[in-house]
């Protein structure tokens, strides 16, 4: 049987801060982790998705944090093809980039060379993680507008080739991918590249990914919880915040729970992650999670669907 990580996409999101979840006394970035680390065995570092990380902070990462606990880190928005500000570049690229009207730069401005030495320079930053067995897997999450394509397709090739040692993940974003004639390219593709295949429950809308599961590498299986609020991911105008206010209740986890079950029969790790990131809805769903698997749990009513999240009118004000 695979071990099964339960935890969340943010361990420092600002409503999470603001929700009370956290101790009183739990205030600075150590105790924050500290605490954690003490509740969950895995994370996934978001930080990293807008700007390359600093090497020290990895190392505190690393101290702050029991043996065996991982953390999974996304991959700069560069690299997946998103736009990024020009000044979250590393100052000693900024100059070999193209100059372009904009304030934002795509990979197509990065020339090639530059591209393979900022992958260098990202992945060593992380090297501490990975020698000392506490990274789990990068994570390449593409934009929605990145549709199956034969070049894209090329992309997951790529990925594939420069991320050897690390263990890496993909997560598409527009149902193209798994449409017929395209689903067994695209997940044979991360096959061949040990890949694991993001299996996502978010809403369903004509563009969305659906909850299918799909086993595709041999060190383990991602899940990715992003909530179900349909009406915020059809508008363009709502902060991110809104997109992720959505608290799943027990009986909504329950079916995903024997998914997970099933996959941990399937191959060695699977990491279950809650990316519901407003207030304390990610951190209460993943403790939701770890009863329904079986694991401690302090609340009988988890298993009995009766979680109160909060009014859906209580809105942004944390307290």
């Amino acid at each position: 049987m695979a071990a099964i990580r339960v935890g969340t996409c943010s361990w420092a999101d600002r409503t999470l801060l603001q929700s009370g979840w956290y101790p009183k006394e739990a205030r600075s970035p150590a105790a924050l982790l500290r605490y954690y680390s003490g509740v969950f065995s895995t994370v996934e570092v978001d930080s990293t998705f807008y700007a390359f990380p600093d090497q020290a902070r990895v190392f505190r990462w690393i101290a702050r944090t029991p043996p065996g606990f991982l953390f999974n880190v996304k991959v700069w928005g560069l690299f997946t093809y998103h736009d990024v500000p020009r000044a979250s570049i590393p100052e000693k690229f900024r100059s070999k980039i193209l100059e372009t009207e904009s304030d934002s730069v795509t990979l197509n401005d990065v020339p090639k060379d530059v591209r393979a030495e900022a992958w260098e320079m990202f992945t060593r930053l992380l090297e501490p993680l990975h020698q000392a067995g506490r990274m789990g897997y990068l994570l390449f999450q593409i934009p929605p507008g990145m549709k199956y394509s034969e070049q894209a397709l090329g992309y997951v090739r790529r990925v594939a080739e420069v991320t050897r040692p690390f263990r890496a993940a993909f997560e598409v974003r527009h149902r193209s991918w798994l449409e017929p004639g395209a689903a067994d390219r695209f997940l044979g593709t991360l096959r061949d590249g040990n890949l694991a295949y993001v299996i996502v429950d978010e809403p369903q809308l004509r563009w969305t990914v659906p909850p299918q599961i799909h086993v595709t590498s041999r060190w383990g299986a991602v899940i990715r919880f992003h909530g179900r609020n349909r009406a915020a991911w059809q508008k363009t105008s709502v902060p991110v915040s809104e997109k992720f206010r959505y608290a799943y209740d027990a009986n909504e986890l329950s079916g995903w729970s024997e998914s997970v079950r099933d996959l941990a029969g399937k191959t060695e790790q699977v990491f279950v992650m809650f990316n519901n990131c407003f207030r304390d809805y990610a951190v209460r769903n993943a403790s939701t999670m770890r009863c329904l698997l079986g694991e401690t749990c302090h609340d009988p009513s988890v298993l009995q669907g009766r979680l109160d999240f909060g009014s859906e009118t209580d809105g942004n004000d944390a307290p």
